[in-house]
């Protein structure tokens, strides 16, 4: 997460709007708004556990390294009642990541 994001108003709602629109039309309606925000909040947590929160460089993310911790962490968690294949997740990842971009 760039020192810009963090400068930026970060708007749950703006940001859950915006990925179910930039998600293929297959994947929409299959979340949930809480679907996506649990995803959202998983990236968060991906984001502490590599540090990415404590520096102002800006970061390259991984994604199949992000998409990996997501789909496990997500099937670990009991309010996860959606499709954790990694595939699907990618797309609700790359549009937050498209969101995270666009505040820059």
């Amino acid at each position: 997460m760039s020192e810009k994001l963090e400068d930026s108003i970060y708007d749950d709602e703006a940001a859950v709007r915006f990925i179910q629109s930039h998600i293929p039309q297959e994947l929409q309606g299959k979340y949930t708004d809480d679907d996506i925000l649990l995803i959202t909040d998983t990236m968060v947590d991906y984001y502490q556990r590599n540090g990415f929160l404590d520096t102002d460089e800006e970061i390259e993310i991984d994604m199949d390294d992000i998409v990996n911790f997501v789909s496990k962490e997500c099937k670990k968690d009991k309010d996860c009642h959606f499709d954790t294949n990694p595939d699907s997740i990618r797309w609700i990842i790359d549009a937050e990541l498209d969101y995270e971009d666009s505040l820059a």
